[in-house]
């Protein structure tokens, strides 16, 4: 099976993006400033490959600063049962709020 150059591009680009990732969680304790710069590295691959970053590593990076949400040290988790229930994320870096509902199931 032969893979286009586009698609081995993108291949590529996602490998490297999941493993700046694995190197930014795991310098978070001792180094965070280059973990924040392994994540715009991994922004800036996927901005111009136009790879999608996966959802599940999405989830821990900050919209407005870009840095690793890593619970405790760089963010703060909580949960909220008012109105309808969520998971509050907040960033200790630059203080953005961010909220994920809790769906119940049926």
């Amino acid at each position: 099976m032969k893979l286009s150059k586009n698609q081995l591009i993108r291949d590529i680009a996602l490998q490297r993006i999941e493993n700046l990732f694995n190197l930014a969680i795991n310098n978070i304790k001792s180094n965070p400033s280059l973990s924040h710069r392994y994540i715009e590295i991994a922004i800036k691959i996927s901005q111009r490959t136009r790879v999608k970053i996966p959802r599940n590593l999405k989830y821990f990076i900050c919209k407005s600063c870009h840095s690793l949400l890593y619970p405790g040290i760089t963010s703060r988790i909580r949960i909220s049962p008012r109105r309808n229930p969520h998971i509050v994320v907040t960033c200790m870096v630059c203080g953005r709020i961010k909220r994920y509902p809790i769906s119940k199931k049926k």
